[in-house]
């Protein structure tokens, strides 16, 4: 890719990195951090954190979106840093799910400016003072890139604190990794984890709206299962049939990256199906045509969990075990794909338990329709800004809501801490 690799991180990153002993390297490292055998480690403070969220949408349910990016911003902050993020006002989140939103809707070749140089890549020769369409790409700075401050950062502080920012540390003299190298492995984690599995929860939140009926399949099991006197565990995954069906028709029906990520390319010439796909050619997954095919999926724009319950007439067989390909394929499926499944699923399960997530209503009370199509035009894509009504089921649960999340923010104070660096002025202020 030109713009995202030739004129960026280039051959530091993992996700621009051709394959062979460097990109297995990196892939190993980023499983350090969120591999599977990683991800049961963070149950406990995934859990807490989505207390949290809970508790923030009884005091304050209009601003539902920020509450969703803090949370995840906030687990992969723990995992990379050992520091959680407090505040939904906190910059490190405004401005790197800025800067991650902004990405996603440049990361679409030919709709615009600077992404017209992947259709005519001849564009990206000229230099950068008289190409004002390369908006600064390709300059190589001297200084240190923002994630890699970050790392440093977590990895020098005196916080007991295990994290994956020291890991890398540990690691980096002995594969010679680069400043660059560091940061695109920091930097992965934290971009891609936080904005999105907020995207998610926000499509989670619009299917509730748009589809009320199958809130209340989920209420009867929660209320079977777990009760109003305590929220939903990971423990009780297995119980939870309806709800497991839930969380995977949120992934299918509306998924996040809608073309499986970043492109493949062949590393030797290949035929398939006759087509001749030449070496290097992009190779893009349709993600969404998979999610929306009507054999697997009939009525594919109905949000309907009922898809993936055992012996509902509504199920169908479907190639992937999981029953959907959100999180891409083959090597370069997303690394913390265990870590989102595991956060989604225990977020979803204590929203549905806790609120009614209804339509808004206008001044005369009647309910305002929400558009289950008007998203956002990027390589990712969430729901456009949308207003509903967030509230608690009952008095016992909204207790139990309030008691749960003033002891999750108690057990994850030993993770405060605020760092230093702004990435809006870290480029003016770092010495070059």
């Amino acid at each position: 890719m030109v713009v995202f690799s030739e004129l960026g991180a280039g051959q530091s990153n993992q996700v621009n990195m051709y394959y062979g002993d460097r990109w297995r390297l990196h892939r190993k490292m980023t499983h350090m951090g969120v591999g599977l055998q990683q991800v049961r480690n963070y149950r406990d403070f995934q859990n807490d954190e989505s207390k949290v969220v809970a508790l923030d949408l009884i005091h304050n349910p209009e601003e539902y979106v920020k509450h969703f990016e803090r949370y995840a911003t906030s687990v992969v902050s723990i995992i990379g840093f050992g520091r959680r993020v407090s505040s939904f006002m906190d910059p490190i989140i405004t401005e790197v799910i800025a800067v991650m939103q902004r990405a996603a809707e440049l990361n679409v070749p030919g709709k615009t400016f600077p992404m017209l140089m992947e259709s005519f890549p001849f564009l990206a020769n000229f230099p950068n003072w008289m190409a004002p369409w390369k908006h600064g790409l390709g300059q190589k700075g001297r200084g240190r890139p923002f994630f890699y401050a970050l790392a440093e950062e977590a990895a020098t502080s005196a916080s007991s604190q295990q994290c994956y920012a020291k890991k890398i540390f540990d690691e980096a003299p002995k594969h010679k990794l680069s400043k660059m190298e560091i940061s695109s492995l920091s930097g992965n984690l934290f971009g891609a984890g936080s904005d999105t599995s907020s995207s998610t929860l926000v499509t989670f939140v619009l299917a509730c709206c748009a589809f009320p009926e199958t809130m209340m399949k989920a209420w009867g099991e929660l209320d079977r299962v777990v009760g109003p006197h305590r929220s939903p565990t990971f423990q009780d995954e297995p119980d939870l049939p309806y709800v497991k069906a839930f969380v995977k028709e949120v992934f299918r029906w509306r998924s996040v990256a809608i073309i499986g990520g970043q492109p493949h390319a062949p590393i030797k010439d290949d035929r398939y199906k006759g087509w001749f796909i030449p070496r290097n050619t992009w190779v893009q997954g349709n993600v969404w045509a998979i999610h929306h095919h009507e054999r697997e999926f009939p009525e594919p724009d109905r949000f309907n969990p009922d898809r993936y319950t055992k012996g509902s007439a509504e199920s169908r067989p479907f190639p992937g075990e999981k029953g959907y390909m959100t999180f891409g394929w083959g090597r370069r499926v997303c690394s913390g794909q265990g870590l989102a499944e595991q956060g989604t699923f225990i977020t979803i399960a204590r929203l549905l338990w806790g609120f009614k997530i209804e339509k808004a209503v206008d001044e005369r009370g009647k309910e305002v329709g929400v558009d289950i199509f008007d998203f956002t035009n990027g390589l990712n894509m969430r729901p456009n800004p949308f207003k509903c009504r967030i509230t608690p089921r009952n008095l016992e649960i909204r207790a139990t809501i309030e008691r749960e999340g003033q002891q999750a923010l108690q057990d994850l104070s030993q993770y405060d801490g605020e760092t230093k660096y702004r990435m809006s002025t870290y480029y003016a202020t770092e010495k070059l």
